[in-house]
């Protein structure tokens, strides 16, 4: 089964032998992926929306796993129950709908011993919003599948340290490892801090915001860590 280099790559980070949560699972690709890898015992397919839990039913059954897979209909994290999954994986939502649904349900996101969140936006929000919410970055990756550029990050229950702007933006793991594609993931942070300085800048009233300042400081602390 082919799935693609974004799902591989978060599969990869999915801990062997995991019970999975798949929450907005859609076709429910990633866990039967993972069953026929052997890396992971058993999973959870979840979705808020009818349709997709019958699309993943049906994947599920074309490939005999009904008795691996249980597909469950609900808003996020209210389809488990505490401790009941041991990797708990988000992908394909907005970084601000991930940290949402993980606030809806402390007590069952904290049960899980790991995170894979895989944002399509708003990365740097989320991962200060896990650093300030108990949560430890513990991995990230990046995956380059044009015209797409994802961020995929791994957490785990536990204090982790604050971060600069900067940090948040580019991924402080990512940059502690110096990951092959680190060099992208700066030029598209460093090219969008410019645009977005560009089109407030046509503003006197943007100009004078403590946002513009805080661009401009996050757009110098980027281009240190570019050198």
């Amino acid at each position: 089964m082919k799935i693609g280099e974004r799902l591989e790559t978060i599969g990869r980070l999915v801990p062997a032998g995991s019970v999975l949560a798949d929450i907005g699972t859609d076709h429910a690709y990633l866990p039967v992926w993972l069953l026929q890898q052997g890396r992971i015992s058993r999973a959870v397919a979840g979705d808020i929306a009818a349709g997709p839990c019958e699309a993943a039913r049906t994947t599920i059954a074309m490939h005999g796993l009904q008795d691996r897979v249980e597909v469950r209909q609900g808003s996020g994290l209210e389809v488990l129950q505490p401790g009941e999954a041991d990797c708990i994986v988000i992908a394909g939502m907005g970084g601000s709908t991930i940290s949402s649904i993980l606030a809806a349900a402390p007590e069952i996101a904290r049960s899980a011993k790991l995170l894979v969140l895989q944002p399509m936006a708003g990365a740097a929000g989320l991962r200060q919003w896990l650093t300030t919410n108990g949560w430890q970055l513990t991995d990230e990756e990046l995956v380059d599948d044009p015209p797409h550029f994802y961020e995929i990050i791994c957490a785990k229950p536990g204090q982790d340290k604050a971060y600069s702007a900067a940090e948040y933006a580019v991924g402080p793991v990512l940059l502690r490892k110096g990951h092959r594609l680190l060099a992208q993931q700066l030029a598209r942070q460093i090219n969008g801090c410019r645009l977005l300085l560009h089109n407030m800048g046509r503003s006197e009233k943007a100009r004078a915001s403590a946002k513009y300042q805080e661009l401009q400081a996050l757009l110098a602390a980027l281009e240190v860590l570019q050198r």
